[in-house]
């Protein structure tokens, strides 16, 4: 009876638990470096858009979508929230609410594919017990609402291909629209997507009625994605065409000259190796995780080649090319356009969804032979491992790294690799000098920018207490290095 119960609700059973999670633990996370930056992004556009301020034709980061950041200001303003710890628990709430949002989705979308609620649920824990993944969830509202983003569009792709409905395209339309908002990297699954659609309607062009119907496709589909696109990017209503083309160029190769600690050495941005995102992917991601994805990468690779028309075809197996490209297309892309990357592979955070995808096609392999349990069972050691590494690790788990870094010298990740690149520890370090400090007034130093950021997330009263001076000044210093 339980466990009947189990299999047929256990993705909302991981779900609630998820959410159950996430509002114990959302304000143990400190402020990130750019959360006050993308915050002025979305109220730019606000008065943009609402108010008519031009504010935003001479903003620096104008070319930034706002497809998540205009709604979190809109909650902002309709719930009258003005404390700043109050604004950023908000954003920090909200960011988590739409990830384990898209981890369901994830699972839906696995048990659409393989009608597997086991792999569907190995999907929504392979999203979520990743640490780095995990706890950008909670802060980081540029990387993450466009990873969540992916697994919506990824969702639409295999239910609109699969069910054939105008409706269901002009549905994908919209949320590819609001992807490439998020990022102009979203053009890729449009790209996939598009050339999906035109096979489909060569492989129907003798046909007149079908002909029709796959027209009426790619017509809904771009359309809808065009306009949701314009209509949500007011940077865009100016000059359509050619902001589109400068966000493109802008951001591909990205103003930045921040200094990077790789392999030991301090530096800058654009002078890092291409490799740059690439290793970084490898050494903050579970092994087993590793292991797996690229026997499934493999195994999509080796079936392609023996039986290429089942992939290039309207087929369930086709999703799985679409999610090779959106893993390898953006690495390509990176290599390919010299991109600045900074703070280890955030900024391709999106891959990782491709890559679950591609580790539960193998799975989904495994688990028709007689390696099923010796993989359960591999899954089940793995997720533990990390389960108990993020408690233990709480609410530092995203300093991770996996065994390809030796941990047996001292101190030997803060001397090779930014950890804290974000400023979240400062939070915590303020917390412990106002617990064990009673002193109604405390003067304090701090390393950067980040450290003042996240005295804005303390409760009023203890904000009171708090000055922020010179070194030379301070009863307190803390670095985030």
């Amino acid at each position: 009876m339980i466990q009947e119960f189990l299999k047929k609700y256990i993705g909302v059973i991981l779900l609630c638990i998820s959410l159950l999670i996430g509002f114990c633990i959302y304000d143990d996370y400190g402020i990130s470096w750019d959360d006050p930056m993308q915050r002025s992004i979305g109220e730019i556009n606000y008065n943009y858009v609402f108010k008519g301020d031009n504010a935003l034709k001479t903003f620096n980061e104008r070319d930034y979508g706002v497809a998540f950041e205009l709604p979190l200001i809109i909650i902002e303003k309709v719930f009258n929230i003005k404390d700043t710890r109050n604004v950023y628990l908000m954003r920090h709430l909200a960011t988590y609410l739409f990830f384990v949002f898209s981890a369901f989705i994830c699972f839906l979308l696995i048990e659409i594919l393989y009608k597997n609620k086991l792999l569907a649920a190995c999907g929504f824990l392979l999203l979520l017990l990743n640490p780095l993944i995990y706890t950008h969830a909670f802060f980081n509202t540029k990387d993450i609402p466009f990873l969540s983003m992916f697994i919506v569009c990824f969702f639409l792709t295999a239910l609109a291909f699969k069910i054939n409905r105008y409706h269901l395209f002009i549905m994908l339309g919209m949320a590819c629209g609001l992807l490439t908002n998020l990022r102009i990297m979203g053009i890729l699954l449009v790209m996939c997507i598009g050339l999906c659609l035109l096979i489909d309607m060569i492989i129907v062009i003798n046909h007149k009625k079908l002909r029709t119907k796959s027209l009426i496709h790619i017509f809904a589909f771009s359309l809808a994605f065009l306009i949701t696109l314009y209509a949500t990017g007011p940077f865009l209503w100016a000059s359509p065409l050619h902001n589109f083309i400068t966000t493109f160029r802008n951001m591909s190769v990205f103003r930045q000259e921040v200094p990077v600690l790789y392999f030991g050495q301090l530096i800058k941005a654009p002078d890092l190796s291409r490799m740059y995102c690439l290793v970084w992917f490898l050494i903050s991601t579970p092994i087993l995780y590793l292991l797996f994805g690229f026997f499934g990468i493999g195994l999509v690779i080796y079936r392609f080649f023996k039986t290429p028309l089942l992939f290039i075809t309207n087929s369930l197996e086709r999703n799985n090319l679409i999610y090779l490209a959106c893993f390898f297309g953006p690495i390509m892309a990176v290599i390919i356009f010299k991109s600045v990357l900074y703070d280890g592979w955030r900024q391709l955070y999106f891959i990782y969804p491709s890559f679950v995808l591609l580790i539960l096609f193998g799975l989904n392999q495994l688990f028709r032979t007689k390696a099923k349990k010796s993989a359960i069972i591999l899954l089940f050691i793995g997720f533990s491992s990390i389960g108990i590494f993020m408690i233990k690790n709480h609410p530092f788990q995203y300093v991770y790294f996996n065994q390809f870094v030796s941990s047996k010298k001292e101190n030997h990740f803060r001397k090779n690799f930014d950890m804290d690149y974000w400023g979240i520890s400062y939070k915590k370090s303020l917390d412990y000098i106002l617990e064990n400090d009673t002193s109604k007034a405390i003067k304090i130093s701090v390393a950067n920018y980040s450290g003042c950021v996240n005295g804005q997330i303390l409760k009023p009263e203890q904000r009171k207490r708090i000055t922020f001076v010179d070194e030379k000044d301070a009863q307190y210093f803390i670095t985030n290095y």
